[in-house]
């Protein structure tokens, strides 16, 4: 048998690699072991605001990835009330705290955490909004397709006990499907995803579908969702829903 590494040693090669740092002019530049919806890391900048005062902001990262959602406008409002959380600021396009040099470190904590908690509750609000625009279609149509066979908002428990909230469960002639609405932002796709695959691994699983506004939209978002179940668009043919519940 070969020697124990120790410990200290381990952790500190993957310390090194958790956080980058880069300099430019007369900034710095870290970038953090915290992801943003989009799967860029959270980057916090270090200037000089006066003597002895550190500036640390997220650089406007938070709000170019609610812009590359087309979420701006719901950036001020929110960063406001999560900044005033985690006793930051807010200026047009980023989070910031002017901070003495002992404070540094708590400072970029802080800053990056905000930073990170607005982007995700920005695109998390454009993912249910969405999300719920294609329920309410869907729901319509399951009801017209199986009347009395539609359990709206329903709940099913999986192979690991975990129970999921579904958009839909429909019921007909001894066959169990389970529909679910799925937006194409990165929350729905990943949620949607998990669940599917922990019911597929039930004894008797039932059918899985996920109800998208268009495939083609989705990019590599569908391949994640085809994986674990079927994948028809909420606007295909009445028979292409009866064949998925089937």
């Amino acid at each position: 048998m070969g020697e124990f590494v120790p410990l200290s040693q381990i952790s500190a090669a993957i310390a090194a690699n958790l956080v980058s740092i880069k300099n430019w002019g007369d900034a710095s530049f870290m970038s953090l072991p915290i992801v943003y919806p989009s799967g860029s890391f959270v980057t916090i900048r270090l200037t000089y605001a006066a003597q002895d005062v550190i500036r640390v902001s997220d650089a406007g990262f938070a709000y170019r990835e609610t812009e590359s959602f087309g979420a701006t406008r719901s950036f001020g409002n929110t960063a406001r009330a999560i900044a005033e959380n985690f006793g930051v600021e807010v200026g047009k396009r980023s989070i910031y705290v002017e901070v003495p040099l002992e404070h540094v470190e708590r400072a970029i904590f802080d800053v990056s955490a905000a930073s990170s908690a607005v982007a995700d509750k920005v695109i998390a609000g454009l993912a249910q909004e969405s999300e719920a625009n294609i329920s309410e279609a869907l729901l319509e149509r399951l009801d017209r397709l199986f009347p009395k066979s539609v359990e709206h908002d329903g709940k099913v428990v999986g192979a690991s006990a975990t129970e999921w909230d579904v958009t839909a469960v429909t019921r007909k002639d001894g066959h169990v499907a389970v529909f679910q609405a799925v937006s194409n932002y990165p929350i729905s796709v990943f949620k949607a995803s998990t669940a599917f695959h922990d019911l597929a691994a039930l004894d008797n699983p039932p059918n899985l579908v996920a109800v998208v506004s268009s495939k083609a939209a989705m990019g590599k978002n569908y391949s994640i969702l085809a994986q674990a179940g079927r994948v028809i668009e909420v606007g295909q043919q009445d028979g292409d829903f009866r064949r998925a519940a089937a």
